[in-house]
């Protein structure tokens, strides 16, 4: 196990984390399990010593196999024998009340095959376990302030069964945010910050990082690249601007209110990436200036657009059985495409490519609770319809 990617503080935790983590969310889109595994065990040989997973982070392969990121974790880790240190594992729940709080931490236990309480184990490794609340938003953290989730969570964490406690949140939730940071009841958070959106940090009407970075709560950032969606439109902006993934990675890690980038990876040429910009000199003042204003210059174009980051479907299915984070992440890049005049007429092929359209949408709205950038996805399936038939 390589040591040479920095620590930082994990906010009052007591724990030093790798500035680079790894983001296991993309495990599930591999092919095999052979190659999930390999991919995490080249993690941990270059020193990455948090993993971020959840859950809901599993899909059926191509050949029926669940691709269970959980499962891999635990795998991974129970095999080894030259861990040097414990690997702090994040997973998150939808556990917004109590019956489903104690289904989702029994199963991701299990799945993982956490073993002890306190001092916990996978295999004969020492771990840390911080478990979070999955997506947390102004209706959710309502409930979870009355319901006694935040209680069993504390209770949870007394008796050793987790070690800390956190929750994800996303962009426009910053009052829930920021109440639920000042609450007392989480020592980890992890939230979307990147070039081309600050909102949550300096740029933002009120510096939500630092705000909780001066708690003493540490801060996973998450979306340092804007996610999955956005790769095939950051290959067109280059064009426009001088960002690349690394201008990218180096702003994030420039930020000393956050502990560690969570990057998601399917290639390990990825993770080597990322590790060479991790170690190469960070940018000055005048150059995150410069970069900040480059993006400035093409960030309008990525409001109102599909990350195709899944989440929505991980507690949610289409009741028509639509397509409609494919649908309209295609939408995007076509509304990307035009409003820098490019030819379009690819996308209205892709369109037809799905066996059901945006028009097959009934419009029940039982998806936009899901959505964690709080878009209207059947007005935005109408678009798409009405702009790509």
């Amino acid at each position: 196990m390589n040591r040479k990617i920095a620590r930082r503080k994990l906010g009052n935790t007591g724990l030093l984390v790798s500035e680079l983590s790894f983001g296991a969310m993309n495990l599930r889109l591999l092919d095999s399990s052979e190659e999930a595994l390999n991919m995490l065990n080249y993690v941990l040989d270059q020193g990455i010593n948090l993993i971020d997973t959840a859950r809901a982070y599993s899909l059926e392969n191509k050949d029926g196999y669940l691709m269970e990121s959980e499962y891999f974790v635990g795998q991974a880790i129970k095999n080894r024998t030259d861990l040097s240190e414990p690997i702090v594992i994040v997973t998150k729940g939808h556990g917004y009340n109590l019956p489903d709080l104690d289904t989702d931490l029994k199963k991701s236990i299990d799945t993982l095959g956490i073993q002890g309480k306190g001092n916990l184990k996978i295999g004969n490794n020492d771990i840390k376990l911080v478990y979070f609340v999955h997506g947390l938003n102004e209706a959710r953290w309502e409930d979870i302030k009355h319901n006694g989730v935040l209680e069993k969570l504390q209770e949870l964490k007394n008796e050793g069964i987790i070690n800390y406690t956190g929750f994800s949140s996303h962009y426009g939730n910053v009052k829930a945010i920021k109440e639920a940071a000042a609450s007392g009841f989480f020592d980890v958070i992890e939230l979307p910050y990147n070039i081309f959106n600050r909102s949550l940090g300096e740029d933002g009407n009120f510096n939500l990082l630092k705000y909780i970075y001066d708690l003493g709560i540490g801060i996973i950032n998450m979306k340092a690249f804007g996610g999955n969606g956005l790769v095939p439109v950051l290959e067109i902006l280059k064009e426009y601007v001088d960002i690349d993934h690394n201008t990218m990675l180096g702003f994030c890690l420039s930020n000393p209110n956050i502990s560690t980038i969570d990057v998601g990876a399917r290639y390990t040429s990825e993770i080597d990436a990322d590790i060479k910009t991790v170690l190469a000199p960070r940018p000055d003042s005048n150059q995150l200036i410069k970069m900040k204003q480059e993006a400035d210059k093409v960030s309008s174009h990525f409001k109102n657009t599909c990350r195709e980051c899944m989440h929505c479907l991980e507690k949610f299915k289409c009741p028509q059985d639509i397509n409609f984070p494919g649908i309209l992440s295609v939408y995007s890049r076509y509304k990307i495409n035009k409003n820098l005049e490019r030819d379009t007429s690819s996308f209205n092929e892709q369109y037809k490519e799905f066996e059901l359209n945006a028009d097959d949408c009934l419009e029940c709205g039982e998806c936009n609770p899901w959505c964690e950038y709080k878009l209207n996805i059947p007005q935005m399936l109408r678009e798409a319809h009405d702009n790509l038939k």
